[in-house]
């Protein structure tokens, strides 16, 4: 019996991955990993649902780790200077632990037309960050 899995990511459409097949099998295989790789231009951003205009940033993603810069017109929020390590897989979960102080924000994102989106939760802080890829 041959079974099709559905639901690929956009993502998966984008990266051109074919529909995956499990021959008779009866266990699923779990979600695998996918690399975002590239420079990205940070284009929104929202805390708790609130878009903070004028916000601008840079994004630098390996297949595992994460370099992000991102300045604030308010002059009372610090600019974010981090770098870690990420994971994104291809049933659109995304997740990345902070080396500057150990947080981790787990969430889901889309890829499609080289724009990343990303919705996360950071301290129980709900942010959504779009990012151009150049």
């Amino acid at each position: 019996m041959r079974r099709s899995v559905r639901g690929l990511t956009a993502l998966a459409a984008v990266a051109g991955l074919a529909g995956i097949a499990a021959c008779g099998s009866s266990s699923p295989t779990g979600p695998t990993n996918v690399s975002l790789a590239g420079s990205y231009t940070l284009t929104a951003f929202s805390q708790s649902g609130v878009s903070v205009p004028g916000t601008s940033g840079t994004l630098t993603l390996t297949d595992s780790n994460y370099a992000v810069d991102i300045t604030f017109p308010i002059t009372t929020i610090p600019e974010v200077v981090d770098s870690g390590t990420y994971t994104a897989t291809d049933s659109g979960a995304f997740s990345e632990t902070s080396r500057l102080n150990g947080v981790q924000t787990t969430g889901t994102y889309s890829f499609a037309n080289n724009v990343l989106t990303v919705n996360v939760t950071a301290q129980g802080v709900p942010i959504s960050q779009t990012w151009q890829k150049q």
